[in-house]
């Protein structure tokens, strides 16, 4: 960071099922720390730390804003940015160190480890079920408005010391999104349970694990993420920061699906999938 006036921290461990919890601390809140010592020693003028939606807990309440309060859900990941970002609070006060939080949601798009390439994956292999018919709200966000609203708070001064909720503002059912993945991968389809059937099918794979051992295909919390039906409110982001989602839910998919037929994946995906 020396000669720098600006950073940004976007670094974190996310989607690592063989992490343990102290893993994902050591890298979401022992990284951080790093980070806010070195911005502090360099005489950083301002640090855009980017944090979760995933801090306001599995199954947030309905219009959710900043003023929500954390929740702990022993998810690694989740709990881990909740102490992270305790600890930029506190650093900040400590030092003065101007700073901006930004609170994604779930991150599409080119290059989208999870949110793209590990749902078309799960989809491609028949691993992934919708619950209810897919009715949960997916609270997406594809990169380029994810962007767009980070340098917006790197550029906006009443953005200093604030925390932003960022998401395509859109009310989309999980059912609508990953039926974008399902025709990427020649499904007309995907197939459905009901919640209860879910609940205990979760219920089962959990207590199998637990006598002989393994990772369970489908535990409470999933279940619990997929059907939440809160919707996140950004109309802080949209006033402060003049956010605007630019890229729709049609837009950014046909721009996924093109990337993701530059780098071969859809290929190779139709292709294993003609030899079964």
């Amino acid at each position: 960071m020396a000669g720098c006036s600006l950073a940004f921290h976007c670094a974190a461990l996310m989607h690592d099922a063989g992490a343990t919890f102290e893993g994902f601390r050591q890298v979401n809140v022992g990284g951080t720390a790093n980070v806010l010592d070195a911005a502090t020693d360099a005489g950083i003028e301002l640090l855009v730390y980017i944090s979760s939606i995933a801090v306001y807990g599995i199954d947030p309440k309905a219009h959710t804003d900043e003023t929500g309060l954390f929740r702990t859900t022993g998810i690694p990941y989740s709990d881990s940015k909740i102490e992270a970002e305790r600890l930029v609070y506190r650093h900040a006060e400590r030092t003065n160190l101007p700073l901006v939080i930004i609170r994604p949601a779930n991150v599409y798009g080119p290059r989208s480890s999870f949110w793209t390439l590990g749902l078309l994956t799960m989809i491609d292999a028949g691993r992934l079920t919708l619950i209810d018919d897919g009715s949960g709200k997916s609270n997406h966000l594809y990169i380029d408005n994810l962007v767009d609203a980070i340098l917006a708070a790197a550029r906006t001064d009443s953005a200093v010391n604030e925390d932003f909720i960022i998401s395509d503002g859109a009310e989309t059912p999980w059912s609508e999104f990953l039926g974008h993945y399902a025709k990427m991968a020649g499904r007309s389809s995907l197939p459905s349970i009901s919640l209860t059937r879910a609940k205990c099918r979760a219920f089962l794979s959990e207590f199998g694990t637990r006598v002989v051992g393994g990772t369970p295909r489908l535990t409470r919390i999933e279940v619990r993420c997929w059907t939440q039906s809160g919707i996140f409110d950004i109309s802080k982001a949209r006033r402060v920061l003049n956010y605007a989602p630019r890229v729709s839910l049609n837009e950014g998919m046909k721009k996924t699906e093109h990337w993701l037929r530059e780098i071969g994946h859809i290929a190779r995906a139709s292709s294993a999938r003609g030899k079964s």
